[in-house]
């Protein structure tokens, strides 16, 4: 076992005797061959310095690349406002594609109008009270479902016939409005300060009901009005409604007079508090709501 020991540390010192193996790196006057400098060092010394300078160089190298202009020069880096630019063009597009697919089915809709081709079948007070229900029903397990279950009873109660006949599209005032919401109006209609409709305060997550039958047109968010509704309606009236809180109808569908089409909300720059803002234009004209509809 000694001898074995022996022969494997002999072994090891032998191979690493290249390593400690020592140079002398000396520096001569050419003239008189004198010297000058020298210099003592070992193959394991120069493969240690070799490694350092590498290393250095790397890591010289690598900050010039993350801290400096040099960086550009890499082909295919990638530069943080180059992204911050393919994020927001992605951005933009996806947002104008949404926007092209609304106008779309706003033309359609307009189409629609122009031509005459809406559903204009009114519904009878059976259809309309089935109608209701399924909507109470799709709306318990929210927390407003107690408020809207005994407000959409109400109006059902003492709302006004839904059968209409047929009148002048130039005159709008033999037209059976449905009161949107019941409450207190906080600011009236006044078209020199661009307040094109009126503001209703009422009770906090009631519902929104359509005060004509129609297609809804629009349904989206803007700054000042926060979730805002629109309503094609015959006689070519539109009313629309800001500031819900939540909105129950998709672009496109076709609503009742008196079904519910969103929730009472605070939405929107624009908004101080929980009510709706409400308007009816006629021929592409603002009117005053509070000429056609109650709101007690």
């Amino acid at each position: 076992m000694c001898f074995k020991k022996k022969k494997e540390t002999k072994e090891k010192k032998k191979r690493a005797r290249p390593f400690k193996r020592r140079f002398r790196l000396v520096m001569m006057d050419d003239g008189n061959f004198k010297e000058v400098w020298s210099f003592r060092l070992t193959l394991g010394n120069i493969v240690y310095s070799l490694s350092i300078i590498i290393l250095v160089f790397i890591l010289f190298g690598g900050i010039l690349m993350t801290f400096t202009p040099l960086k550009h020069w890499i082909p295919d880096y990638p530069d943080a406002k180059i992204r911050q630019g393919i994020i927001d063009n992605s951005i933009k597009v996806d947002s104008l594609a949404q926007l092209i697919d609304i106008q779309d089915q706003y033309i359609v809709n307009l189409k629609q109008i122009l031509v005459g081709d809406i559903k204009t079948e009114t519904p009878s007070l059976k259809s309309l009270s089935e109608n209701r229900s399924e909507i109470i029903d799709s709306l318990n397990q929210r927390e407003f479902d107690s408020i809207i279950r005994e407000k959409v009873e109400f109006d059902r109660q003492t709302s006004v016939s839904v059968l209409q006949t047929p009148v002048n599209q130039s005159n709008i005032s033999t037209l059976q409005f449905f009161p949107p919401v019941k409450g207190v109006v906080s600011s009236t209609f006044n078209s020199k300060e661009q307040h094109f409709g009126i503001d209703i305060v009422t009770k906090p997550s009631s519902p929104v009901c359509a005060t004509l039958s129609g297609t809804v047109i629009y349904k989206g968010w803007t700054l000042e009005g926060g979730n805002v509704v629109q309503i094609q309606h015959t006689n070519n009236v539109i009313s629309v409604y800001k500031h819900n809180a939540v909105i129950l109808k998709d672009q496109g569908d076709y609503v009742l007079v008196g079904e519910p089409i969103g929730v009472v909300g605070n939405t929107g720059e624009y908004s101080t508090g929980p009510h709706l803002h409400f308007e009816i234009w006629h021929n592409g004209v603002p009117v005053n709501p509070a000429d056609y509809v109650s709101f007690n």
